[in-house]
């Protein structure tokens, strides 16, 4: 029988205020954040290291890329774009290319000219680091006749943000509700930034019955692009008593001025234990 090869190749993006290290490569810091308003000059500097295991030799290049970010709050990044607000014409960065080995950690110097033909707000960028070589992997198959190898490349992104000029960070809740799907009890939560530059939140939920906490959970921090929408569902947890319960949401962001604010939601729902 004819021996057939498989291929493929799989393009591992991480955002590393999520991941911030894949395999045994490391990246420090994960999310680089700048406010133009604060440089002396009309330009901004800022460095990042990358860092891999000791007994690994691996090479690597950089490129940037302009990104959006999407209603769910994820990274969508394009190769070309003529957003006023993209700051790769203002970026210039050294090494674009090195290898990292015994553990020793290369810095990556980015310099941001001309600032002041930003618009105000905010500008953005990701950094992305790559595998020059892509890395084959076999893998095990019980058709004798049957090979897998996958093709993996490695690429880490760094988003990097500048704020700049007059800045507005204002975010709003504006719906909250409790709905069933497939026998489980979710929260859908809406949200929107009004302003010039992204909201990042986090926060809890409580539930309360009869005046009393209940049970009190972490909600996934997220990122809410500037002058945008961001939607999250979520699970309620199980194991509810019968009764009304109120289900609280409890969010806290930065200003621009740094100062924190609280966006905080309630709904009413009922639990029914089906015998």
């Amino acid at each position: 029988m004819k021996n057939f090869i498989r291929r493929f190749v799989i393009l591992l993006i991480f955002l590393l205020q999520i991941t911030p290290a894949f395999a045994t490569v490391k990246v420090m810091p994960t999310l680089i954040e700048l406010n133009a308003n604060k440089s002396r000059g009309n330009y901004l500097t800022t460095s990042f290291s990358v860092q891999a295991d000791k007994n690994e030799t691996v090479r690597f290049k950089l490129y940037p890329e302009y990104f959006t970010i999407t209603d769910e709050g994820k990274m969508d990044a394009k190769p070309v774009s003529n957003n006023a607000d993209n700051l790769i014409s203002h970026a210039r960065f050294v090494p674009n290319e090195f290898t990292l080995k015994n553990g020793v950690p290369q810095i990556v110097r980015v310099t941001f000219t001309d600032l002041k033909n930003l618009p105000d707000g905010e500008s953005r960028m990701v950094m992305f680091i790559e595998d020059v070589a892509a890395k084959e992997i076999m893998l095990p198959n019980a058709n004798k006749n049957l090979n897998t190898r996958l093709i993996v490349k490695t690429r880490l992104g760094i988003p990097i943000y500048i704020d700049k000029g007059r800045v507005i960070k204002v975010g709003s809740f504006d719906d909250l509700k409790i709905e069933k799907n497939n026998n489980n009890l979710v929260y859908k939560m809406n949200l929107s930034a009004k302003g010039n530059s992204k909201v990042r939140y986090h926060g809890k939920a409580q539930i309360i019955k009869d005046n009393q906490l209940i049970k009190e959970f972490p909600v996934n921090s997220n990122t809410i692009r500037a002058n945008g929408i961001f939607t999250e569902t979520g699970l309620i947890p199980e194991n509810l008593q019968e009764g009304d319960y109120i289900f609280k949401v409890i969010l806290i962001y930065k200003n621009e001025k740094g100062e924190n604010k609280n966006l905080i939601k309630e709904t009413q729902f009922h639990v029914e234990n089906s015998i």
